[in-house]
């Protein structure tokens, strides 16, 4: 099965929707801010590492996404008695690192094209 555009556009579409859905039901305010930039870091490190290697950029959605999902649900769904804190920290930390790491890895990948 080759992987197509197609297929990463619309999962990279579900994962903005994702991202959009969970700023907006927490009401807008500067934890809301933050969320939605590293959200933005989330979708354009995939994007950038889409260029590179699109095979690594739609693994890489695909797990953000499932990760996301389920500390979305718990963000929205499950934030009583102080515990969205927890759960709006985990999606900052998590996905903070994950474009961090894949910023890194696609840097790694173009200076090694551009070198050899």
């Amino acid at each position: 099965m080759k992987l197509t555009d197609k297929r990463f556009w619309i999962w990279w579409l579900v994962f903005l929707l994702l991202a959009i859905i969970s700023c907006m039901a927490e009401g807008w305010n500067e934890d809301t801010a933050l969320l939605g930039a590293t959200y933005t870091l989330s979708l354009l490190s995939t994007w950038l590492c889409h260029r590179v290697r699109p095979r690594a950029a739609f693994v890489n959605l695909i797990v953000m996404i499932a990760y996301n999902a389920i500390l979305s649900y718990n963000l929205v769904f499950n934030s009583r008695y102080g515990a969205g804190l927890t759960w709006w920290f985990f999606i900052l930390l998590l996905n903070t690192i994950h474009s961090i790491g894949l910023l890194i890895y696609t840097s790694i990948i173009r200076f090694i094209k551009i070198h050899h």
